[in-house]
């Protein structure tokens, strides 16, 4: 039911958000996405494909964790160089770490080559390693371009092609999905540097912890340089729990696309916490036995619609609460006289006007008691005297529940 609600949901273009401060932004294309819930915080010109210089390393590493979750490489796993690797390394226009031709490689090593000082000829090389040459690792990328809805194009696996190129939404889409999908690539962008074959090698994002754009809380990710796509950067943090990623592309200077990153995470901060710290009006709703209920949107984290469950008393359930445990238990109680709530106060909101500000750190626990079996609810909101749960996973304990698209409406029943 989740994934039902998140799919007709465009939180967004539903809720406002707050106006933090007007956004002084200088790159060419910019977005922040919150990587938890795949909301766009703030987006610029994020649809337009363009060149994303080595941000396109990025979907190199993702087809190197796809082999290795599939068992086709591991870590340790040896890769050779040979005369070309050795002479793509050697290129003065290109970042790189040097190749020596005979010597092998680890995906370890290579892996941290390529995410911390950018190194492309190692890209190409386990590109022909995983698939035979060069090309059939691009036709790959390109594949996965399909397979995830992305609005890109790779004619290499490092982003030296002018023919290569992404949008912003994408970039921030994909790699969202790899932190998502195998968060052990954080272990290799945070590192302010890497040791190979004796030589250090700095990061080429700034915003690590000790150097010049220090950023709280970030783990570093990607950045990319080249004539035709300017300065590109794509940077991840985490703050109060919450992890966001922004993507600048074709800035001006190296100053300019950390100053808008730092911008853009701000910002997105800002707007996760009122998301996060809110619940809010909406015109949709919870009908339970037939019976509407007062229902509010909650944009954080599991979003979805909640309802207070202390209003259940007034459809056919019995509320008790255990200052011990700290627990409210709805008992359906089918001989239970409902009354339900009227709604023209709640109705008379905006959708997206905030409605009760969510108490951090709360130990509430809710429970539903139906047919002599206890549902306890992961997903609880304090609210300072009442508690809010999520609708969906309240009627998971249900007989039914289903969402009607015309009505807006989550049905759930109980027999």
């Amino acid at each position: 039911m989740k994934k039902i609600l998140i799919l007709i949901i465009t939180l967004m273009t539903a809720f406002g958000g707050v106006d933090v401060y007007a956004l002084d932004i200088t790159s060419k294309a910019a977005c922040v996405i919150n990587t938890e819930t795949g909301e766009f915080y703030y987006d610029f010109n994020a649809d337009e494909p363009l060149a994303p210089a080595s941000m396109a390393k990025v979907m190199t590493a993702y087809i190197i964790y796809e082999k290795l979750a599939e068992g086709v490489i591991g870590k340790d796993t040896l890769i050779t160089a040979d005369a070309e690797d050795e002479m793509a390394s050697l290129d003065s226009e290109a970042t790189n770490v040097f190749l020596r031709a005979g010597n092998s490689y680890s995906i370890d090593e290579l892996l941290g080559a390529i995410m911390v000082p950018s190194a492309c000829a190692a890209c190409e090389m386990v590109g022909k390693y995983l698939c035979g040459s060069k090309e059939a690792f691009w036709d790959l990328m390109n594949q996965k371009v399909a397979e995830l809805g992305l609005e890109a194009y790779y004619a290499d696996a490092s982003g030296l092609s002018d023919d290569t190129s992404i949008s912003a939404r994408s970039m921030a889409i994909l790699a969202s999905k790899l932190i998502n999908d195998y968060p052990d690539i954080l272990n290799y962008t945070s590192k302010p540097y890497i040791i190979f074959e004796g030589r250090m090698y700095k990061s080429t994002n700034h915003m690590l912890p000790g150097d010049t754009w220090e950023y709280p809380g970030t783990d570093g990710f990607k950045t990319g340089t080249t004539t035709l796509a300017g300065y590109c950067n794509t940077s991840t943090a985490v703050r109060d729990g919450v992890r966001l990623l922004s993507v600048t592309m074709h800035s001006e200077s190296p100053y300019d696309r950390f100053a808008d990153t730092i911008n853009l995470l701000d910002y997105g901060f800002e707007q996760a916490r009122y998301f996060y710290d809110n619940l809010f009006a909406t015109d949709m709703g919870v009908v339970i036995n037939g019976h509407e209920m007062p229902s509010f949107y909650y944009g954080g984290a599991n979003k979805g619609l909640c309802f207070i469950i202390e209003d259940l008393k007034d459809y056919g359930f019995d509320l008790h609460w255990s200052d011990l445990t700290r627990t409210v238990t709805a008992v359906y109680n089918p001989n239970k006289a409902v009354k339900p709530i009227p709604l023209d106060s709640y109705k008379a909101y905006a959708p997206g006007s905030p409605m009760y500000g969510i108490i951090g750190g709360s130990d509430i626990t809710a429970e539903i008691v139906y047919n002599g079996n206890i549902y306890t609810l992961s997903n609880v909101y304090a609210l300072g005297g009442y508690t809010a749960v999520s609708a969906d996973e309240f009627g998971a304990a249900a007989d039914s529940c289903s969402w009607s698209d015309a009505e807006k409406r989550l049905h759930i029943e109980f027999n």
